[in-house]
Order: C-alpha cells, then structure tokens, then sequence
C-alpha cells in the first residue's frame, strides 16, 4: 500500500471531477495513515469505510451523469467499473473487524483509484476533448 499524491497530469479537465478525485485520495491516504501506525482502532476505520463508500457512491453519480451528458459511448462500461468496485469495497468491508481486513481495503482502494483515474478516466478525458 502507498501514499496516493495529486499531480496535475491527473486532472480531468472538469473542476467538480478533480476535486471529488482529490477527496478519494485523502480518504485512501487516511487508510494508509491507519495501516502504516498500527492503529487498532476498529470504530476508527468504520467512520473512515463509511465516509469513502458514500463519497466513492456520491463521485460515481456526478461521474456518470457528467459522462452521459458528454455522450461518452464506453459510459456502461465505466459503470460496470464503479459498480464492481463497489461490490468488492462491500466485500471487503465484512471482515472489518479483523486487521488483515483494514490492509486489504488500503490495498484494494489504492490500487483501483490509481488504475481507474489513470486508464479509465483519461480514456473519457480524451473521448471529451477529441469532440
């Protein structure tokens, strides 16, 4: 698991979209703060899960809404990506009460955000800015 760092070349070219990446970004650095010290504090991590579900739920929406209006014809395919997201943050998140758990949710989201913002995303990106 790694510290998540906003660089510029991230930027999707549409405000709402990079500040809502950002925030993902901070929560996923929360969770590696969490990992990194140790820290067992299960109530913790729940409020965290919790706060990056509703805001990974809250982006999707504006996300897809903002794909539809550009006409982005891969959008149910990126849909499909947030929802099985979705379904394995789910997974994960049932054994939040064992450690091994809060690492492999670190992991898992670090890892989707950076694949998905970087080769996902920058596909639409590119889709918007070719028309």
């Amino acid at each position: 698991m790694k510290l998540l760092k906003w660089k510029d070349s991230y930027s999707m070219g549409e405000d709402k979209i990079d500040e809502q990446h950002k925030g993902l970004f901070e929560l996923s650095n929360e969770i590696y703060e969490l990992v990194k010290s140790g820290v067992d504090d299960h109530e913790t991590f729940r409020k965290l899960f919790i706060a990056l579900n509703d805001y990974s739920v809250e982006h999707f929406i504006y996300e897809e809404m903002y794909m539809q209006e550009q006409e982005y014809p891969k959008l149910n395919e990126h849909i499909s990506q947030h929802n099985a997201f979705s379904k394995k943050l789910k997974e994960l998140a049932l054994g939040i009460d064992k450690d091994s758990h809060i690492k492999d949710i670190g992991e898992f989201v670090t890892t989707w955000l950076l694949q998905h913002v970087l080769d996902e995303d920058m596909k639409y990106k590119k889709f918007i800015e070719s028309k």
